[in-house]
C-alpha cells in the first residue's frame, strides 16, 4: 500500500507517493490533460493503476477536509 509523504527537502514539500517519488500534483495534472489512467501508467511505468486511483482518493479526501481551500476561479 502506497502512502503520501511530504518532505521539505524534496519537491519543496509537495506531497508525493512514497516509494515512487512522483508528486500527486503531477499525477493529477495528467488528468487535466485528459489522460486516462491507462495512459498515465504507460507514461510512468513505476505507477500501478491503484497508485493513480490512490492519488485521486487522496485529493478527494483533502478537498473534503479543507473545502475552503478548494475555491478555484475559472
Amino acid at each position: 500500500m502506497r502512502h503520501v509523504i511530504s518532505d521539505s527537502n524534496f519537491l519543496n514539500g509537495k506531497p508525493y507517493l512514497g516509494g515512487i517519488r512522483l508528486s500527486l500534483e503531477m499525477i493529477l495534472n495528467e488528468f487535466l490533460q485528459r489522460k486516462t489512467i491507462h495512459e498515465i501508467v504507460r507514461k510512468y511505468p513505476q505507477l500501478a493503476e491503484e497508485d493513480v486511483l490512490f492519488a485521486l482518493q487522496y485529493a478527494i479526501k483533502t478537498v473534503n477536509a479543507h473545502p475552503e481551500d478548494a475555491d478555484i476561479q475559472r
